[in-house]
């Protein structure tokens, strides 16, 4: 059990050795407490509380079927689904949009004569879902933290953003015009679905609530209100979503402001890291996110710099690359692994030739972009 634990959620267990260590340099004291960004953490629990109702409900489900149900060929079915993707995750976050997508995708491409979409296609969708998220605040975890930390506007971010997510749809779209078009085969697995009044009940709260969650993050609104709701709505309509939350993820979150905390407390060491990624944010950002993915790493650099605008595309951009790049592409292998005759070593070759291409295209839209980024 522990082992698949370690497993499963390496970034948490590493991170709380490390953080461990660092409680021996710097001994807990009152002090920790200002470490941990509650805000961020707060958000973040009640978004994965929301996201997890509308799962329940069968939401997701729903407009899945919806989203399949008018298209005729490869193409345009593996183009639908890409940019479902790519537009969902910008709500409902990149891991969540792979989730719903990803299992879907491996259904409707599991026949013969379709088998060889299938790798393609979850690799277009893990880099849209990627790509996607970045517009918005609430898209990726890594975004709500700095967007919380730099203090912009909502408004401010997404025209930050913006550029980037158009360069990034656009190479979408054109790598979808090389995918394979002939006439899909028939689909008996496609049946409606219906929702009971319970779980239409469940769908409707979760999006009355994600919608409060949105403008809360645009401080319309505040956060122990936006809890407060979100916990007396699951505990009276649906309770398993408490048990169903990936508590990991916040819980890491904390261990990370901790390890942070002691290393900016360690005399001399944080002037010294600062000193060396100034004037280089971005670039450092995209490498370290490729090591350690994107989400620690944007925890780990803003202690040493308050170039935030910089990090928050460096961030973004380098959940591109490799595999453990963005835990959400995590998510695409693991459900393409438990298909039938999946061929992990396949994934991971074509994964790696799209992504180092789409990154190397955004670094060079990127880096003359940026080259002036002020804090």
């Amino acid at each position: 059990m522990i082992a698949r634990f370690i497993k499963a959620n390496p970034v948490f267990v590493i991170a709380g050795l490390f953080a461990i260590i660092s409680m021996f340099l710097v001994p807990p004291n009152a002090g920790y407490a200002s470490y941990i960004d509650w805000r961020t953490v707060s958000l973040l629990l009640c978004q994965l509380m929301i996201v997890q109702g509308l799962m329940e409900s069968g939401f997701f489900r729903l407009l899945s079927q919806r989203i399949v149900s008018t298209v005729h060929t490869t193409r345009a079915l593996g183009n639908v689904l890409i940019l479902a993707c790519f537009f969902s995750s910008m709500l409902v976050t990149n891991d969540v949009s792979l989730i719903s997508f990803v299992p879907l995708t491996i259904i409707l491409f599991s026949s013969s004569d379709e088998k060889e979409m299938l790798v393609p296609v979850v690799v277009l969708e893990t880099i849209a879902a990627n790509l996607g998220s970045m517009l918005m605040p609430f898209g990726n975890p890594q975004n709500l933290y700095l967007y919380n930390l730099s203090g912009i506007s909502g408004i401010r971010f997404i025209g930050l953003m913006l550029p980037f997510t158009l360069v990034s749809l656009s190479l979408i779209l054109l790598s979808c015009l090389f995918l394979p078009h002939k006439e899909l085969a028939g689909r008996g697995e496609n049946k409606n679905i219906s929702l009971g009044q319970n779980k239409r009940l469940e769908g409707f709260g979760s999006l009355a609530l994600l919608t409060f969650c949105i403008l809360v993050v645009f401080h319309i609104g505040n956060v122990p209100t936006l809890l407060a709701l979100s916990i007396v709505f699951f505990l009276f309509v649906d309770r398993n979503v408490f048990r169903k939350v990936n508590y990991i993820l916040p819980m890491t979150f904390i261990i990370f402001f901790i390890l942070t905390g002691n290393i900016q407390s360690l005399p001399g060491f944080s002037d010294a890291l600062s000193n060396v990624i100034k004037e280089h944010e971005m670039i450092t950002a995209v490498a370290v996110s490729q090591v350690i993915s994107n989400v620690p790493a944007a925890m780990l650099l803003s202690s040493f710099t308050d170039n935030y605008k910089a990090l928050i595309i460096g961030t973004d951009i380098g959940g591109l690359g490799t595999l453990i790049a963005s835990m959400a592409s995590l998510i695409s292998f693991q459900f393409y692994c438990g298909s039938d005759k999946a061929r992990p070593g396949k994934y991971i070759g074509v994964f790696t030739l799209f992504n180092v291409i789409y990154l190397i295209i955004l670094l060079l839209v990127t880096i003359p972009a940026t080259g002036g980024l002020a804090s």
